[in-house]
């Protein structure tokens, strides 16, 4: 995307108001030991069962920090359902891990340990086939607008919930984590000769593997916590995240350059059990959904208007922050066509076709 795009963009995000002034946590960070907030109860108490002798208790659980935008809008969730329909539901907030990792947390909505999840797409999908893990499919939305159009109003959504389905999931809504970026501590990306060598961070996961792979990089998995020594100590050369990520963990004062390449969108879906949300009487669902909805619209918006403080924190301090032109992004788009490739044999041209189709045509 062009400079002058950008700033248009950010003129009209800056409306939106912005709350996230925390420290963000990268979905494989571990869990810590930080108490409940005072909002959220304890994990152990209550059951969800829908019962008119007591509220549907909802557990939300995640691995971003108290005082991210995603944690500050599900608390919100609560307080819209409380005042829709007193005593009705009663939804319990849990951030920073405490009730698992990850891949406990999604499992643990499937056994009923918890009712609600969100994290990566990729966490999701790794437990629900190739299918769904398309969402994630490198440049499938090249913009932010792209991704909210092809999401929200061209199907996307509805499509990510058929290929869970046959796994027992049910997304609900989606919050925006951020389009996917690369800071590096050796200098900006613009082709596949500046990647060429260069070793980047990225989360275990195959299609982030070819992805990096096609665009002419050494992709090096690793944990999240050893990322910021291995790029002080030049074990590696770049790191694969969203800028609200960089912004957190001031990751910049150590790797002072930003391409911003949106070369995933990488939504953090909001999941819970299709057998408990059936189990749901209509009226409940359909106030439950609309509560998701809501926040999650309102979560994006703050979100995305963020995005255009980071980057100028980034600039102020010194980064050195470059966006890849129309022609840098289409020459990247062309050279990850392998990975649709490899994709389309395992989940069938029909379904990346139809993953293409929700994309937004200008």
């Amino acid at each position: 995307m062009k400079l002058k795009k950008l700033i248009a963009l950010a003129a009209s995000a800056a409306l939106a108001l912005s709350l996230f002034a925390g420290c963000s946590r990268p979905s494989d960070n571990k869990p810590n030991d930080n108490p409940p907030p005072a909002n959220s109860g304890s994990p152990a108490e209550n059951t969800s069962a829908p019962d008119s002798a007591g509220p549907i208790v909802i557990k939300i659980g995640h691995t971003d920090s108290s005082t991210r935008s995603t944690h500050v809008w599900s608390v919100w969730l609560g307080e819209w359902l409380e005042e829709k329909a007193p005593g009705r539901f009663k939804v319990e907030v849990y951030p920073d891990g405490q009730l698992g990792d990850s891949p406990d947390m999604v499992a643990g909505v499937k056994l009923g340990t918890l009712q609600m999840e969100f994290d990566l797409s990729s966490v999701v999908s790794s437990m629900s086939g190739p299918a769904s893990s398309c969402i994630d499919l490198p440049f499938l939305y090249p913009t932010y607008e792209d991704w909210v159009e092809g999401t929200f109003e061209n199907g996307g959504l509805e499509l990510f919930n058929e290929t869970l389905a046959g796994s027992g999931y049910y997304c609900i809504g989606m919050y925006y984590n951020g389009m996917r970026s690369v800071i590096s501590r050796t200098g900006n990306y613009h082709n596949s000769d500046d990647l060429k060598g260069q070793k980047v961070r990225i989360a275990q996961d195959e299609l982030n593997i070819e992805m990096w792979t096609a665009m002419g990089a050494n992709p090096t998995p690793m944990s999240w916590g050893e990322v910021l020594t291995s790029l002080s100590t030049n074990t590696i050369d770049a790191l694969d995240h969203s800028l609200g990520v960089f912004n957190d963990f001031s990751i910049h004062e150590i790797a002072p350059y930003v391409t911003i390449t949106n070369h995933a969108s990488s939504p953090f879906p909001i999941v819970c059990s299709l057998d408990w949300i059936n189990s749901l009487s209509p009226e409940d669902r359909a106030l439950l959904e609309e509560g998701v909805t809501l926040a999650c619209q309102q979560q994006r918006d703050e979100e995305r208007a963020n995005e255009m403080d980071y980057i100028q924190r980034f600039t102020d301090e010194g980064a050195t922050v470059e966006y890849l032109t129309d022609e840098e992004v289409a020459a990247f788009i062309e050279s990850v066509q392998p990975v649709y490739d490899k994709w389309r044999e395992k989940v069938g041209d029909e379904m990346v076709d139809r993953w293409l189709a929700t994309v937004p045509q200008h």
